[in-house]
């Protein structure tokens, strides 16, 4: 089975057109899928993943995203923002004594946040950005 790979630009246009039409979209899944049956107008070979266009809505501010996450038992660490691919930087608070404590992590971009315990995205809900 053959399949094509469309262009930033054509991903871009798909979804600002569907961010236009559809207004909030409560998953990234769906928003791919109108996305791709948007792009399959255009050519049926077209095929695009749900983390480029997550990712290509944020990098072009497209939308604006909530982000819904689950903690989980692993310690975090800090490194690439899951969401956008973005360096998070540590959220410190002063102590008592005058040392600092790392609290969490923050991606400056999307605003992604995680405490010492990892929190995993597991729903994104977009809106369009006026």
């Amino acid at each position: 089975m053959a399949y094509r790979i469309p262009s930033d630009t054509e991903v871009v246009k798909a979804i600002r057109d569907i961010l236009d039409r559809h207004g909030v979209i409560n998953s990234q899944r769906k928003l791919t899928a109108l996305v791709l049956r948007s792009l399959r107008r255009h050519d049926s070979d077209y095929t695009v993943s749900q983390e480029r266009v997550r990712k290509l809505a944020l990098s072009n501010n497209l939308a604006t995203i909530e982000i819904r996450c689950r903690d989980t038992k692993d310690k975090t660490s800090a490194g690439a923002c899951p969401v956008c691919g973005g360096r998070t930087e540590r959220i410190r608070n002063l102590t008592v004594y005058g040392g600092s404590v790392t609290m969490g992590y923050k991606c400056k971009s999307c605003g992604y946040w995680t405490g010492l315990k990892n929190r995993v995205p597991i729903l994104y809900i977009f809106s369009p950005k006026e």
